[in-house]
């Protein structure tokens, strides 16, 4: 059978005879060691070559320091300071009990065992994702085999200067974990179905459970891989099924029946469960390993008429303390749901290799129970796996949280990730033409990934990294073919290069041209317009003879570079300013709603002063503001988190601090009165003005398109983010210090 053995014999690849090789010169030698790969050649070896250790050290050095480098500084997000917090709490002996609220607890047991050795810190708390970040560049090493050499180099620097990716690695949410065990996925399958090894259906079980055990999106990332597979196991068969129809010159009711009765036939057949092909075997591990943890997917239908008769609570709605579990006779329907698939699960494996399958559920279960139990402290984390942690998101769909447009992934990719999506677009055509199986699966994951997100009721700026990950990929592939079709001995021609630079100078001119704005109309300013025009015409002109001498595909490759180049630099730009600049401050649309600097200026004095832990201090938890509070207060006794009203300043507090929600100010500033100080604005935090991008429609944007002010002010916040600053929205909040307690506290 074509699927693996029981005792894991390879599938090997026949090796190409020396002789059927012609001499190689010493550039070809070096485009074939850049850009081929396979096991068609000498340079298909795994063995690394020193130039590309050196490049990706470089880049794990770049990205390394890039992810470290001032972590700490920022204030703790909302979710940030809720994930550390659990994560302090299992660390000091409290205890963790999964919720999937909060998703998978691999994040909270992975980083309390980051606080036991290294302790607890705004920086160590986030050591996780920046270390999962770099490792996220050095993947690529695993997949030269279809990237090429050049192709994963590309990728992986690519990956390092992503603006996306490179915040939400320096940003405790699971994201940019769910991105590491993503592309450890995708590669274990490929090195399966070119192998066949066992193993690595090993590696893709751990993996699976990993996933699982981080995020939901990894529901998304199996509904992805899941339809590739059934698309490349299931279209051989129905083309082999309807090869032999004669349906020419047969009316339609006659055609479509034969055509029916071709493909009925074949489902009678049946399928051979122990000569599953590669694909097919890798689809059958992947369904049977996690079809039990699928089984609250049933709850989508409790209020349809296929089960709303039965009165049956399958996923408990908002208001009920435990959302997206079963609720009385939901419980043993859910029950029978789940031990159903996990008998299916297990007779499926049984068939189709036992040896193997077995091996694949231990390797599974041995990291999905351990996690989801808190290391067997919890034994309901095993109920809350299998049905509350996909339970609650299919409840938490109907209300689409965040409640973004449906584009807001092309506007803030626009903004962020414009590199992979516009060259990733040609790809896609390039790959759509050229039929190339892997390049197919590329342009599958990229557009489908999108679609699933787009679709999707909940829309978030981190989101984004699942979104931009395989565009990468797809663009480094892309760039890989692109230039490994090229006799590099012609590349010495100084032409290309021209090209390649002059399509740089022309994309800054015309950009120039295009938002130019005069001062006043003079004749030095129409001898500008003038001269720009003349020089744009020119280049243009030059092109075309440069084409006509270069041969097309060499003029593509030119305008390629030219045109990455330019994006690449924009890129790093995009990533250094919302990463270092502006990462606390909304201005950046993936900043979101953020915790804004006056905490941390407020911290500050509470470290100089000994608050929280000398001195008491009383923090308003109206709206939600008990955070990051509970985490910067978690080692102290003497922090009390009160919901203040118009009635609470009866009797002044005995805390040196009081932080008081915005709208309980007036009862603060009666009831305070002269023994605080006046209260200080502070915001508490604060977000991107949304109505920017909301509300679009077609004509708005078709004038948007005509009107040259619009592509300015557009313009100008896609380079300086300015013209938002205004219209920041916040919740604030005002802090009292007693007027005998002595400090220097102060905002902007």
């Amino acid at each position: 059978m074509e699927g693996p053995s029981a005792t894991g014999d390879a599938v090997v690849t026949p090796e190409v005879q020396a002789s059927e090789s012609p001499p190689l010169g010493m550039l070809d030698r070096a485009k074939r060691a850049l850009f081929r790969n396979g096991s068609d050649d000498e340079f298909a070896s795994p063995e690394a070559r020193w130039w590309e250790l050196v490049g990706y050290a470089a880049l794990l050095v770049t990205a390394l320091a890039m992810r470290l480098w001032d972590l700490g500084a920022r204030a703790m997000h909302h979710d940030e300071s809720l994930h550390a917090l659990y994560s302090w709490n299992l660390f000091d002996g409290r205890g963790y009990e999964h919720s999937p609220m909060m998703h998978g607890p691999f994040q909270f047991e992975a980083n309390a065992a980051i606080f036991l050795a290294l302790g607890d810190s705004d920086l160590t708390a986030r050591l996780l994702y920046a270390f999962a970040g770099t490792l996220l560049i050095a993947m690529p090493f695993l997949f030269r085999r279809h990237l090429g050499r050049f192709g994963a180099l590309m990728v992986a620097g690519l990956l390092t200067a992503s603006p996306a990716i490179l915040y939400f690695s320096r940003f405790a949410r699971n994201d940019i974990l769910m991105a590491v065990w993503t592309l450890g996925l995708v590669i274990s399958m490929w090195r399966y179905l070119d192998e066949g090894r066992p193993r690595y259906l090993y590696f893709s079980a751990g993996l699976l459970a990993l996933a699982l055990t981080t995020k939901e999106t990894a529901y998304l990332v199996m509904a992805m891989l899941g339809l590739y597979l059934a698309m490349r196991v299931a279209l051989p068969v129905i083309e082999r099924s309807l090869k032999p129809i004669e349906i020419e010159g047969a009316s339609p009711p006659v055609a479509i029946g034969r055509v029916i009765r071709a493909l009925w036939g074949a489902y009678a057949d049946g399928v051979d469960l122990s000569k599953l092909s590669r694909p097919a075997a890798f689809l059958a591990v992947m369904i049977t390993l996690t079809l039990p943890q699928w089984s609250a997917f049933v709850s989508l239908f409790q209020d349809t008429p296929l089960l709303s008769w039965t009165g049956l609570v399958l996923a408990a709605g908002e208001g009920n303390l435990t959302i997206g579990a079963p609720i009385g006779g939901g419980q043993v329907l859910a029950f029978l749901i789940v031990v159903s698939l996990l008998g299916v699960s297990i007779a499926v494996g049984y068939r189709w290799c036992w040896a193997v399958w077995w091996r694949c559920a231990v390797v599974f279960y041995a990291i999905w129970i351990p996690l989801y139990t808190t290391f067997f402290t919890n034994l309901g984390g095993i109920q809350s796996g299998l049905w509350q942690s996909l339970g609650y998101w299919v409840v938490q769909q109907g209300e689409g949280r965040g409640g973004q447009p449906w584009y807001y992934y092309i506007v803030i990719g626009s903004v962020y990730e414009f590199l992979p999506l516009l060259i990733g677009a040609a790809a896609m055509v390039y790959y759509l033409r050229k039929r190339d199986r892997f390049g197919l699966f590329l342009v599958h994951w990229s557009a489908i990934t999108f679609v699933l997100y787009t679709v999707a009721s909940e829309k978030m700026p981190w989101l984004l990294v699942n979104i931009t990950l395989p565009f990468i990929i797809l663009v480094g592939k892309f760039m890989a073919d692109v230039f490994g079709e090229l006799d590099w001995r012609r590349l010495r021609n100084s032409e290309v290069w021209l090209v390649a630079a002059g399509v740089a100078v022309f994309m800054v001119l015309l950009w120039q041209l295009a938002l130019y704005e005069a001062g006043s109309v003079d004749l030095t300013d129409v001898a500008l317009v003038a001269a720009l025009i003349v020089v744009l015409v020119a280049m243009v002109a030059s092109g075309w003879l440069l084409m006509r001498r270069i041969e097309r595909q060499y003029f593509r490759a030119a305008v390629l570079v030219g045109v990455a180049g330019v994006l690449l630099v924009l890129t790093v730009r995009t990533g250094w300013i919302a990463s270092y600049r502006n990462s606390d401050i909304p201005v950046e649309m993936i900043v979101y709603t953020q915790t804004s600097p006056d905490i941390a200026r407020l911290l500050d004095t509470i470290e100089e002063t000994g608050i929280g832990i000398d001195n008491p201090a009383d923090i308003d938890q109206t709206s939600g503001f008990t955070w990051p509070w509970a985490w910067y207060f978690r080692d102290s006794d003497n922090a009390d988190f009160p919901t203040y009203n118009e009635n609470s300043f009866g009797t002044p507090p005995t805390s040196p601090l009081v932080v008081v929600h915005s709208q309980n100010r007036e009862a603060a500033d009666a009831g305070l009165g002269d023994a605080f100080t006046e209260g200080e604005r502070i915001r508490h935090r604060w977000w991107f003005p949304e109505g920017t991008y909301r509300n679009l429609t077609p004509v708005k944007v078709l004038r948007g398109i005509l009107d040259r002010n619009a592509w300015r002010s557009t313009t100008d916040y896609w380079l300086y983010r300015s013209g938002v600053e205004a219209r920041i929205g916040s919740e604030d909040a005002y802090v009292y210090f007693d007027a005998d307690f002595e400090q220097n506290f102060t905002t902007p």
